[in-house]
């Protein structure tokens, strides 16, 4: 089983046990944008948004599915025992899943956030058939730049104190998450798409999941995606609910 291959108990950043003092349970803003970035009232990571690349808005990359109303009824799932205060999202890419999550964050559960976890640097499809290639918005050097448009879109929206960002690929975001022991109350996974790599992120992202959460996650109709998840109920035991093109899996409590 692929917990059994990666265990994320075995990791120890820079040499040191993983920190076992958030106690409290309850993740912040602040708290994750210090350790990432350093005190947000000092400088927020948005500050800088436009140093490089001065982008516009614009949310017209076409595939985004998870809309405001969609979220809102999915998250209603989540065991009563529980509330929701930290969400967190593995592929973001320009941001318009998380402005809807944001801004479902902002309207109804003060206190919350959303921690967005991506590389920005595009996924095969994009690289190789160069599908949306422009929403990549690769500079001339070659490096992608959609990480900018991420940024303003989000700025635009008012969302820098609710969605706050962590480039990084998703097995070090996972780490990250176990080493300060951070446990989501929602998980929403729109990353590799790849076969087996699926898997990888399912098991990981699972075993960070609160019980009670959910784990849900885009794009369905790919075969690639649709196998692993298949695969991944099959050796929980767990149930997959549909809601349009997402997909969502509950965490028992016990």
């Amino acid at each position: 089983m692929p917990e059994e291959i990666i265990d994320l108990n075995a990791i120890a950043a820079f040499g040191r046990p993983i920190n076992s003092s958030n106690t409290s349970g309850k993740v912040t803003f602040n708290q994750v944008h210090s350790i990432l970035y350093g005190d947000p009232s000092t400088k927020l990571i948005y500050d800088s948004a436009h140093k490089y690349f001065n982008k516009t808005f614009d949310q017209t990359y076409p595939h985004t599915y998870l809309k405001k109303h969609l979220f809102s009824s999915i998250i209603q799932k989540i065991h009563p025992s529980l509330k929701l205060q930290f969400v967190v999202e593995i592929g973001s890419f320009t941001g318009n899943s998380a402005s809807n999550i944001g801004n479902v964050l902002k309207e109804s559960y003060p206190g919350s956030f959303l921690l967005c976890i991506d590389t920005w640097l595009g996924d095969l499809n994009m690289w190789v058939d160069k599908v949306v290639w422009q929403h990549l918005s690769v500079s001339e050097d070659g490096r992608p730049t959609v990480y900018y448009q991420f940024l303003t879109n989000i700025m635009k929206q008012n969302l820098t104190k609710i969605v706050l960002p962590a480039s990084m690929t998703s097995i070090i975001g996972a780490r990250f998450l176990r080493t300060y022991q951070f446990h989501p109350q929602v998980i929403y996974l729109d990353s590799a798409h790849e076969q087996g790599e699926t898997l990888i992120e399912l098991s990981l992202y699972w075993n960070l999941l609160e019980p009670g959460g959910i784990l849900i996650g885009d794009d369905w109709g790919w075969r690639s995606v649709r196998c692993d998840i298949k695969k991944f109920s099959y050796m929980k035991n767990v149930t997959i609910e549909r809601a349009e093109n997402t997909w969502i899996i509950r965490k028992p409590v016990d």
